[in-house]
């Protein structure tokens, strides 16, 4: 990832740099009005922080892109697996109706221009897919229970589905979340991994000689993931920054608790 002169608060993924087609980002948490344990780029919507600070902020990032809010699309997310899909139908729903039709959903893909595609995350992994062949783009949030629940494989299935995607044809872009040594993850989480198929192997996990606990890497997972529905290795970006480690560019859920904010990664077709 590549921070621009120009947007000193956003990250950007080298993958899409010279893709005239879309524009994309991801935030730090520098350069809003929120306070606190919210300071200062807070962009999630359920967080306990005041919505009227979480809707300046909102701003903030669509002005960048002289857009409006309404054009960042977060679904309401809970740890699923589900793919939302953004067509005419949806977007000439009032908003109030489209509030309650992304209640649910993890993912989104659409066709559509001129709408980003967005994720909050804080620790949780961001995805953005795009499809360089038939212009479709994928956001996803993966966290565990989304990884187990196949989510990435769901989001290029409703991709096949709706737009004829190729996963050959897939760039992908995997941004900040917490890394490996800072994920320890109890017993439960280990079995749900073992049960849903994943190979926890030297490459995406470890168990701590002192706690004696898994540590699992959920954005190398993902990567393989991405691999095995055929995308690409030269394809897929994944970037090094640690949302738990890197306090001053990241919120993160494990370091701060319930008071953490949420940073939003987001893909648009132009």
């Amino acid at each position: 990832m590549v921070r621009h002169p120009n947007y000193s608060n956003l990250l950007f993924f080298r993958i899409f740099a010279n893709e005239p087609r879309l524009s994309h980002f991801s935030t730090t948490r520098t350069g809003g009005v929120s306070s606190g344990e919210f300071r200062s780029l807070n962009l999630g919507n359920y967080s306990d922080d005041n919505p009227l600070n979480i809707f300046e902020n909102r701003n903030i990032i669509a002005r960048k892109f002289y857009k409006e809010v309404d054009d960042l699309i977060t679904p309401h997310q809970t740890h699923g697996n589900k793919v939302l899909l953004i067509d005419a139908d949806f977007l000439n729903l009032p908003n109030t109706d489209k509030i309650e039709k992304s209640y649910g959903f993890d993912a989104s893909v659409t066709q559509e221009k001129g709408y980003f595609l967005c994720v909050t995350t804080a620790d949780c992994v961001p995805i953005l897919l795009f499809d360089n062949k038939k212009e479709a783009i994928g956001a996803i949030h993966a966290g565990w229970r989304g990884t187990t629940g196949r989510i990435v494989e769901n989001t290029i299935l409703k991709m096949q589905e709706k737009f004829g995607t190729d996963p050959k044809d897939i760039l992908a872009a995997i941004g900040p979340a917490i890394c490996i040594d800072n994920y320890e993850v109890g017993n439960e989480v280990a079995k749900e991994f073992r049960l849903k198929g994943f190979n926890l192997n030297k490459s995406t996990s470890y168990i701590n000689n002192l706690s004696q606990k898994l540590h699992v890497d959920l954005k190398e997972i993902n990567r393989q993931e991405l691999i095995r529905l055929g995308v690409p290795r030269n394809q897929i970006e994944k970037t090094r920054y640690c949302t738990y480690t890197n306090n001053r560019l990241f919120f993160s859920a494990r370091r701060q608790s319930i008071h953490s904010g949420r940073m939003l990664t987001g893909i648009m077709l132009k």
